[in-house]
């Protein structure tokens, strides 16, 4: 397999998975009465939303074909469940805890990329501004973390 066919591989997963936790985030927002929590959903799929959205742009600049919308893995299913059952049960601990998971597995998603031979630099720039973002808002919920406790 060439280079150029892997990366464009891991870039498609990684906009799978992107699409997968902008519906994670969708449905929790249609679930969620907390005002505060709702905003959080909302930012949240918005900002995965425009991760997407920039992920199909490179591939179509490498020549790829973006997966579609529809083409989602299902490896997210059990983070679902959880998020609603967090949601209608009020714990949002847990939730918290879920949400700081599924962020910590989506940076590991970026970092195997980036680990990539051969990543064209605009490709490259935009994981590690993705990535940063996604890590940013991690550290920011484990500073508000704290300081609520």
């Amino acid at each position: 397999m060439k280079s150029s066919e892997k990366i464009l591989g891991k870039l498609n997963n990684l906009l799978i998975m992107n699409y997968e936790v902008e519906k994670i985030y969708s449905e929790a927002l249609d679930l969620a009465t907390d005002d505060n929590l709702k905003a959080f959903f909302r930012e949240r799929g918005f900002e995965r939303n425009e991760f997407g959205r920039q992920l199909r742009d490179e591939i179509v600049k490498l020549n790829g074909k973006p997966k579609p919308l529809n083409v989602l893995s299902g490896n997210f299913d059990n983070i679902l469940a959880n998020f609603k059952n967090y949601i209608l049960l009020n714990n949002e601990y847990d939730l918290m805890e879920e949400i700081y998971n599924l962020k910590t597995k989506s940076i590991e998603k970026y970092n195997e990329l980036l680990m990539e031979i051969n990543l064209p630099l605009s490709v490259c720039k935009l994981l590690v501004k993705q990535r940063d973002s996604i890590y940013s808002n991690m550290n920011a919920m484990k500073r508000q973390d704290e300081f609520v406790v």
